[in-house]
Protein backbone atom coordinates (compact mmCIF):
# COMPACT_ATOMS: atom_id res chain seq x y z
CA UNK A 1 0.00 0.00 0.00
CA UNK A 2 1.89 3.26 -0.82
CA UNK A 3 2.41 5.76 1.88
CA UNK A 4 -0.40 8.47 1.04
CA UNK A 5 -3.32 5.57 0.84
CA UNK A 6 -2.50 4.74 4.58
CA UNK A 7 -1.73 8.34 5.75
CA UNK A 8 -5.65 9.16 4.45
CA UNK A 9 -6.80 6.13 6.14
CA UNK A 10 -5.06 6.97 9.33
CA UNK A 11 -5.82 10.84 9.14
CA UNK A 12 -9.74 9.49 8.43
CA UNK A 13 -9.28 7.22 11.69
CA UNK A 14 -8.08 9.69 13.81
CA UNK A 15 -10.46 12.69 12.94
CA UNK A 16 -13.35 9.66 13.23
CA UNK A 17 -11.95 9.12 16.81
CA UNK A 18 -11.39 12.98 17.87
CA UNK A 19 -15.00 13.49 16.71
CA UNK A 20 -16.80 11.36 17.95
CA UNK A 21 -17.93 10.49 14.80
CA UNK A 22 -19.00 7.09 13.51
CA UNK A 23 -17.47 7.34 9.64
CA UNK A 24 -16.13 3.71 8.00
CA UNK A 25 -13.36 3.86 5.48
CA UNK A 26 -14.33 1.45 2.85
CA UNK A 27 -11.97 0.28 0.55
CA UNK A 28 -12.97 -0.99 -3.36
CA UNK A 29 -14.37 -4.03 -4.16
CA UNK A 30 -12.90 -3.48 -7.29
CA UNK A 31 -10.77 -0.16 -8.59
CA UNK A 32 -8.49 0.39 -12.13
CA UNK A 33 -6.22 2.30 -10.49
CA UNK A 34 -5.42 2.15 -6.82
CA UNK A 35 -3.48 5.00 -7.01
CA UNK A 36 -6.55 7.42 -8.47
CA UNK A 37 -9.09 6.55 -5.72
CA UNK A 38 -8.30 5.63 -1.76
CA UNK A 39 -11.71 4.75 -0.69
CA UNK A 40 -15.12 5.81 -0.05
CA UNK A 41 -15.80 7.33 3.49
CA UNK A 42 -19.59 5.97 4.90
CA UNK A 43 -21.25 8.12 7.18
CA UNK A 44 -21.87 5.53 9.90
CA UNK A 45 -21.46 1.85 10.85
CA UNK A 46 -23.37 -0.99 11.27
CA UNK A 47 -25.10 -3.03 8.57
CA UNK A 48 -26.29 -1.73 5.40
CA UNK A 49 -30.53 -2.18 5.85
CA UNK A 50 -32.77 -2.01 2.98
CA UNK A 51 -34.26 0.91 2.38
CA UNK A 52 -32.14 3.23 4.84
CA UNK A 53 -31.07 6.43 3.08
CA UNK A 54 -26.37 6.01 3.40
CA UNK A 55 -24.42 8.89 2.88
CA UNK A 56 -20.94 8.56 1.25
CA UNK A 57 -17.61 10.74 0.36
CA UNK A 58 -15.42 9.76 -2.14
CA UNK A 59 -11.42 9.79 -1.17
CA UNK A 60 -9.39 10.69 -4.08
CA UNK A 61 -7.06 12.77 -5.89
CA UNK A 62 -9.08 15.80 -6.23
CA UNK A 63 -6.23 18.03 -8.36
CA UNK A 64 -6.40 15.26 -10.73
CA UNK A 65 -9.94 14.78 -11.45
CA UNK A 66 -12.13 15.91 -13.94
CA UNK A 67 -15.69 15.13 -13.75
CA UNK A 68 -17.15 12.49 -11.12
CA UNK A 69 -20.11 9.84 -12.11
CA UNK A 70 -22.00 7.70 -9.52
CA UNK A 71 -23.94 4.71 -10.03
CA UNK A 72 -25.88 1.90 -8.36
CA UNK A 73 -27.35 -1.59 -9.12
CA UNK A 74 -30.11 -0.98 -7.34
CA UNK A 75 -32.36 1.75 -4.95
CA UNK A 76 -31.90 5.31 -6.02
CA UNK A 77 -28.52 7.79 -6.21
CA UNK A 78 -28.19 11.46 -5.30
CA UNK A 79 -24.41 12.35 -6.48
CA UNK A 80 -22.80 15.42 -6.55
CA UNK A 81 -19.07 16.01 -6.82
CA UNK A 82 -17.14 13.53 -4.61
CA UNK A 83 -20.63 12.77 -2.63
CA UNK A 84 -23.43 10.46 -3.08
CA UNK A 85 -27.06 9.89 -0.91
CA UNK A 86 -28.25 6.32 -1.63
CA UNK A 87 -31.27 5.00 -0.50
CA UNK A 88 -31.08 1.41 -0.59
CA UNK A 89 -32.60 -0.96 -2.19
CA UNK A 90 -34.28 -4.80 -0.79
CA UNK A 91 -32.04 -6.97 0.75
CA UNK A 92 -29.28 -8.40 -1.28
CA UNK A 93 -25.97 -7.89 -2.73
CA UNK A 94 -25.57 -4.48 -4.45
CA UNK A 95 -23.13 -2.52 -5.84
CA UNK A 96 -22.18 1.58 -5.61
CA UNK A 97 -19.72 2.58 -8.55
CA UNK A 98 -17.80 5.90 -8.78
CA UNK A 99 -16.45 6.60 -12.50
CA UNK A 100 -13.41 9.45 -12.36
CA UNK A 101 -12.06 11.23 -15.32
CA UNK A 102 -8.75 12.25 -14.71
CA UNK A 103 -7.23 15.36 -16.69
CA UNK A 104 -4.81 13.33 -18.14
CA UNK A 105 -7.51 11.39 -20.54
CA UNK A 106 -7.62 8.50 -17.93
CA UNK A 107 -10.50 6.74 -16.97
CA UNK A 108 -10.33 5.13 -13.53
CA UNK A 109 -13.55 2.79 -11.83
CA UNK A 110 -14.10 1.80 -8.57
CA UNK A 111 -16.70 -0.25 -6.77
CA UNK A 112 -18.07 -1.15 -3.43
CA UNK A 113 -19.85 -4.29 -2.95
CA UNK A 114 -22.55 -4.26 0.17
CA UNK A 115 -25.01 -6.72 1.58
CA UNK A 116 -28.08 -5.08 2.54
CA UNK A 117 -30.20 -6.38 5.27
CA UNK A 118 -33.79 -7.00 5.60
CA UNK A 119 -35.60 -4.04 7.77
CA UNK A 120 -36.81 -5.87 10.61
CA UNK A 121 -38.53 -3.37 11.83
CA UNK A 122 -37.38 -1.94 14.70
CA UNK A 123 -37.35 1.71 15.71
CA UNK A 124 -34.10 3.30 14.20
CA UNK A 125 -32.47 0.66 12.24
CA UNK A 126 -33.58 1.88 9.03
CA UNK A 127 -31.59 5.22 8.75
Amino acid sequence: MNARILLVALLTSLFTVACGGSDALMQPSSVTDVAAVHGLLRERNGDFVEFATESFEALYDAETVRAPEWSVTGGTLMGNGNSARWQLPRAGRHTITLKIFLVDGREVEASWTVNVVAWKGEVGSAG
